[in-house]
């Protein structure tokens, strides 16, 4: 039991890490980056260039990407440990097996969706 809750604990600030650099990169390419481009002002093109640590749009838009693909097999990982707390609540709150069928059905085509395109670009 107790490698289990590390396990998770780990899975989960895999996740946290994960969606901070995606985050940071994400603001680093929709706002950081045109302001360096389309500054006025020196002070403003400066600043925004010691923000972007000395690389390129491209170098945070490939974090941005690699990011969001950790969380996204992080996000699976996570559901798979947990399932029988997922599979438990949807139970209590669907009685049709018919239709908590229909969702787990929607959500693997949605999940199959959101990876295989992964499988093909690596």
């Amino acid at each position: 039991m107790r490698n289990r809750l590390q396990l998770n604990i780990i899975i989960d600030l895999a996740m946290f890490l994960a969606m901070v650099v995606t985050s940071i990169s994400g603001i680093m390419i929709k706002i950081i980056a045109p302001l360096r481009r389309h500054a006025t002002e020196n002070w403003v093109r400066e600043l925004a260039e010691g923000l972007m640590l000395g690389v390129g749009r491209r170098w945070w838009a490939e974090i941005h990407l690699w990011g969001g693909i950790v969380l996204i097999a992080l996000l699976v990982v996570h559901v798979v440990l947990h399932w029988k707390v997922v599979d438990g609540y949807f139970k209590k709150h669907i009685a049709s097996k018919g239709l908590r069928t229909t969702l787990y059905v929607v959500l693997l085509v949605l999940l199959l969706i959101m990876t295989i395109p992964w499988i093909f670009i690596m």
